[in-house]
């Protein structure tokens, strides 16, 4: 599953259940990228990040690639 990239600028909501799944569902590492999720949030550094930039400490700090951008965020 690729990301849409409508999401890249939208800020990740740390009290939304679906945004960890959905950021952790891109990566082939679901437990440990929902982990990592979760313990950003707890101590604050994904606080007013966006989800492009949430990738990007996702790549820095677990070294996992930003996932590929869907198809689909091109055609509507």
């Amino acid at each position: 599953m690729g990301r849409d990239k409508q999401k890249d600028d939208k800020h990740f909501n740390c009290s939304q259940e679906h945004e960890f799944q959905y950021v952790a569902n891109l990566y082939s590492d679901y437990n440990k990228v929902y982990d990592y999720l979760k313990e950003k949030c707890k101590n604050g550094q994904i606080k007013n990040s966006t989800h492009l930039e949430v990738y990007n400490m996702i790549k820095e700090d677990l070294k996992f690639a930003i996932p590929i951008i869907s198809f689909k965020s091109f055609i509507g």
